[in-house]
């Protein structure tokens, strides 16, 4: 088993464990029904195509149903600590993040004015924001087909990662973020869909304050300010697609633009932008250095041109 595989399966096992365990020491009621429901389907759907390609001897397509069923199960743990995170109840940090953008003289209200005003600028500023769950879910079917699939296993478990220490330090940093904050309703606005910087709302004062709150992966939202996760997976996506060199420049630029994103259409500061692409860096460090070589060759050769012979493959 290549090291970004068995990192990854190792990940899925341990957070299982740690989170569900930690839900039940904070008292988080969860809806497990919907949660089997949807471990069953990956079982069964994704399980039986991945005996399939083993039996068949086919490791790419192993990878790509491995990367994609990993994924989806690895989410439940990650989105189930973003709740954990918010739910210890800390004081807002709205007000220090204020500052923190004012130390960087980082004017919010202009900002937002610049892209409102433009709105070929605005509809793909949300282009980019909404491709958030197209990439993770499709950035490593890619890299399976050119060969990088321990790249690709290394890519969905940085994800989780991610969720996991950028859960951690949302501990110490709950916020309303910029929309609330700065009194900005979507009436006010031109060509920005600040959806986003409202949707998660009802999700974030209800873990905090409910008593009687109930975790359900069907009414799931990104609650978490800082440090921003869409930022992080931004500079992910990025760095994966990296190892492809006629894509690494579009796959560069269309993620800066969904980092950028994150401040114009949903609720984050420019300081929850750069902590997130830190936590990003800091997670593919680690499993740059735990992973090594594998994720800078390929494994198996691009299906443009032919699978290699199968002893080569490890």
């Amino acid at each position: 088993m290549n090291k970004p595989r068995f990192l990854l399966i190792s990940l899925v096992l341990v957070s299982h464990v740690l989170v569900f365990g930690l839900a039940r020491l904070l008292s988080m009621k969860i809806d497990f029904e919907p949660l089997l429901n949807l471990y069953g389907l990956i079982i069964v759907v994704f399980g039986s195509g991945i005996l399939y390609a083993s039996l068949r001897n086919m490791p790419p397509l192993r990878m790509a149903l491995e990367c994609v069923a990993y994924g989806f199960i690895l989410t439940v743990p990650a989105a189930i600590a973003t709740y954990l995170a918010i739910k210890v109840n800390m004081p807002l940090a709205d007000e220090a993040l204020v500052r923190m953008d004012a130390a960087l003289h980082f004017d919010w209200h202009a900002f937002i004015r610049f892209i409102d005003e433009r709105r070929l600028l605005a509809m793909s500023l949300a282009a980019a924001y909404f491709s958030f769950s197209f990439q993770l879910l499709g950035i490593p079917l890619l890299l399976v087909m050119f060969g990088r699939g321990p790249r690709a296993y290394a890519m969905v478990a940085s994800y989780g990662l991610i969720c996991f220490v950028a859960s951690l330090i949302s501990i110490w940093y709950p916020a309303l973020g910029t929309y609330v904050v700065y009194g900005v309703s979507q009436e006010q606005l031109s060509h920005i869909n600040a959806e986003f910087g409202f949707y998660f709302l009802q999700q974030f004062n209800a873990v905090r304050s409910d008593p009687d709150f109930v975790f359900s992966i069907n009414r799931l939202a990104g609650i978490l300010t800082f440090p921003s996760v869409h930022a992080a997976v931004a500079a992910l996506c990025a760095w994966a697609m990296w190892d492809v060199k006629w894509l690494r420049y579009p796959f560069a630029v269309w993620n800066s633009m969904m980092a950028i994103s994150a401040v114009s259409h949903a609720n984050h500061y420019l300081v929850d932008v750069i902590a997130g692409v830190g936590v990003a860096g800091l997670v593919i460090a680690v499993v740059s250095m735990i992973c090594g070589s594998q994720l800078t060759r390929a494994h198996t050769r691009s299906i443009f041109k032919g699978p290699l012979p199968v002893s080569s493959i490890h």
